[in-house]
């Protein structure tokens, strides 16, 4: 058969896309060098060397990592303009070695007209070429003429790489969209990096594709602002951003921090999703108030009277005495609860020290100072072990487990929680850890704060203010200390704890969450205002991208969410961005979701769906589900090479599905947010939307999950009507 017009078109797009490929071999090729040249310089012996070294091999390392990942689709456009010259972009910058341009970043200013230009504001561009290839391959290609009457001499081929773009086959994670970047995205992405970004859009307008791509642009247009302050991207769960995960990498960027709002506090991980009741307890703003008498109350086991004995004279703190002491150092501590405790030693003894005068200590124990008789106290072991005990280095799983005691979360309650609430709270802190929990966490630890630091190496007893006669005063454990000089310096307990605390004061940054130059927050609209609470402590400084739809929301009380992330957000001016085209379900399924829609938030609009597929859904009413599920399941994945997501009420029990590939998966209605499938099937829509007063949004997510083919399946003859329309 002879060539077409298209193939002698992809012949030549071949030989450039060939040339650039040459050209990553040998950039490749350097960056090994730089990395070897770095190795040696190490072996001079100096620091300085191995400083240079280290910077070197990272920086090289870097490099070779972004020339990897650009192996993959290297070259996937091309711009012609009215001048004449022809731009190649790619998803790096490629030159020659004589610094001549043959690839073009896809982020840099250069390539803003390949996503940009329309045949309304064309911005110079005549032509505009997407490649496909198959590894280095390429295969196929399609134009847009944006200039007519300029490109009568150029060939143009194809008719629609966009449209034919959505319908490609889903691979279990999410992909980058750089080459079919549409202009409504591209403005969020590229929008300026000074202010928070707001994009708010239905189920399938790419929200989560461009904020991943705004990351990667930041990266690129400003790395010495966020790649030294770290950019932060939390996802709503741990499948979730399992999904997500491959695209920054795809785009060369790796240095992003991605995290599940499940698993951003250090050493705890949520396995559970709480009740909608106990959800709205432990989301609400009141829990910060009932978490912080939490922590000033006494701990467990604390004792409840000092006794102190100097000289035969035999002084005691009742427990009112302590209670009260208690309560003014926490007033004093703000959120260094765990640092405070040499200013809780200190105010025991001058109550110790106010007591022994009241009962006439002066008269048994004439010209005693005070400083005698604090010395004399602090060292002794019974007041070391009573402050070990009575203000204890406490951890927040400490502190929220003991609030499994309905007795004490009643005392830090103080009439803020009803005795339902109360028995839900502290039944749940007995299972495992749910999602919220860890915001709870996080507040708690924002409370106490770092834990002190003892010093590094062996101390003179005179110098470790953790060491009083041998004990460690924290962990209890006996401490072999060097041999004390002739001289010994005359230092209060206190004042060694707080000379020790100004020489590691740098270190206690170490216990503290980190602080983020840019933070992504995707399916923003399901955070709760404790949530909200603990992103803003990680983002004091931060510009923010923030992606949410309204109409998806699981959290009941969107104007206390709204306000919290207003504080969380700060006063830095903010951009507002709207989507409003549905690029990845069909018309067919965009209007069995736009049917939930009109009943969950009947004042919403829904997104504009642009492709149809000619496959109705299978909405089907059956007697029971025993069996059917599994046969709808293998007649999916019969149908579609990619992904089916099997999606269940929440607590309905799984099938039974041996033998299923991997590429199909089951989970609950909640699990399903953010994610995508080729073929989606529903199982009791009317369990999911019946879960909680929120369940129709649910609802609503689920339909819109699927970009070939979606089945519904339902006991109810009702739920059959409503989403066949």
């Amino acid at each position: 058969m002879a060539p077409t017009v298209k193939d002698d078109e992809i012949a030549a797009e071949q030989l450039r896309v060939d040339q650039a490929y040459a050209r990553l071999e040998e950039m490749r090729a350097g960056a090994r060098r730089m990395i070897e040249e770095g190795h040696r310089q190490a072996q001079a012996g100096t620091k300085g060397s191995l400083v240079d070294r280290d910077a070197m091999v990272h920086q090289a390392a870097m490099r070779a990592h972004a020339l990897d990942v650009a192996e993959d689709g290297l070259v996937f456009g091309r711009l012609d303009l009215t001048g004449g010259e022809t731009l190649y972009v790619g998803r790096i910058g490629v030159r020659t070695s004589e610094h001549d341009s043959l690839v073009v970043d896809w982020r840099a200013p250069a390539a803003e007209a390949f996503y940009r230009a329309t045949p309304q504001d064309p911005r110079g561009v005549v032509r505009r070429r997407v490649l496909h290839s198959r590894g280095r391959k390429v295969v196929d290609l399609e134009d847009d003429l944006l200039m007519p009457e300029a490109g009568r001499d150029l060939t143009i081929v194809g008719d629609g790489a966009f449209l034919a773009s959505l319908a490609r086959t889903r691979e279990g994670t999410m992909r980058d969209i750089v080459a079919t970047i549409q202009r409504e995205q591209d403005e969020v992405i590229r929008a300026p990096a000074d202010r928070t970004v707001i994009v708010r859009g239905g189920p399938g307008t790419g929200k989560t594709a461009v904020a991943l791509h705004r990351v990667a642009y930041l990266l690129f247009r400003h790395r010495r602002r966020f790649g030294s302050r770290g950019v932060l991207i939390v996802g709503p769960n741990h499948r979730f951003t399992s999904y997500i995960q491959r695209v920054l990498p795809s785009l060369g960027e790796g240095g992003a921090i991605l995290r599940s709002l499940g698993d951003l506090v250090a050493g705890e991980e949520a396995s559970a999703h709480d009740s909608p009741e106990l959800a709205r307890i432990k989301g609400a703003s009141v829990m910060a108030r009932v978490l912080r008498r939490a922590v000033q109350d006494a701990p467990p086991g604390a004792p409840e009277e000092l006794r102190a004995v100097y000289r035969g004279v035999v002084v005691k703190l009742s427990r009112d005495v302590l209670d009260a002491i208690r309560q003014e150092v926490h007033r004093r501590a703000g959120g260094a609860v765990n640092q405070a405790y040499p200013r809780a030693a200190e105010a025991l003894l001058g109550a110790l020290w106010d007591r022994f005068v009241e009962v006439g200590g002066l008269d048994d124990a004439p010209r005693t100072t005070r400083a005698e008789f604090t010395g004399h106290v602090r060292d002794e072991r019974d007041f070391v072990e009573f402050l070990r005990a009575w203000w204890p280095v406490r951890r927040p799983a400490d502190v929220l487990r003991s609030l499994a005691d309905a007795d004490r979360l009643r005392r830090a309650a103080h009439r803020s929680l009803t005795d339902r609430q109360i028995g839900l709270l502290s039944a749940s802190w007995e299972g495992p850890r749910s999602y919220l929990d860890i915001a709870l966490l996080d507040e708690i630890d924002a409370i106490l704060g770092p834990p002190p630091r003892p010093g590094r190496g062996p101390r003179r007893k005179s110098e470790d203010p953790f060491v009083i006669d041998g004990v460690n005063v924290f962990t209890g454990e006996h401490v072999e200390l060097d041999d004390e000089p002739a001289f010994r310096e005359l230092t209060t307990y206190v004042e060694r704890r707080e000379r020790a605390m100004r020489r590691d004061d740098d270190e206690d940054d170490e216990d503290r969450p980190a602080e983020y130059g840019h933070i992504v927050v995707d399916e923003a609209q399901d955070l709760s205002p404790m949530q909200w609470r603990m992103l803003g402590r990680r983002g004091r400084h931060a510009t923010w991208t923030v992606v949410a739809d309204a109409a998806q929301s699981a959290w009941e009380d969107p104007a206390a969410s709204r306000k919290a992330m207003d504080t969380a957000l700060g006063h830095r001016g903010r951009h507002d961005f709207e989507l409003t085209t549905n690029y990845r379900n069909s018309v067919e399924i965009a209007d069995v979701a736009t049917r939930v829609l009109r009943r969950a938030v009947p004042e919403a609009v829904p997104a504009r769906a642009v492709r149809t597929s000619g496959r109705l859904p299978v909405i089907r009413h059956v007697p029971d589900l025993d069996g059917t599920v599994r046969a709808e399941a293998e007649a999916l994945i019969g149908a579609v090479e990619g992904t089916v997501g099997i999606i269940l009420p929440v607590g309905h029990p799984a099938p039974h599905l041996p033998g299923f590939p991997a590429r199909a998966q089951v989970l609950d209605a909640l699990e399903a947010k953010g994610l995508e499938f080729d073929a989606a099937l529903i199982v009791e829509p009317g369990e999911i939307a019946e879960y909680s007063p929120t369940g129709l949004r649910t609802l609503y997510v689920a339909v819109s999950r699927a970009t070939q083919r979606l089945t519904v399946l339902t006991t109810s003859p009702e739920w059959r009507d409503l989403l066949s329309g």
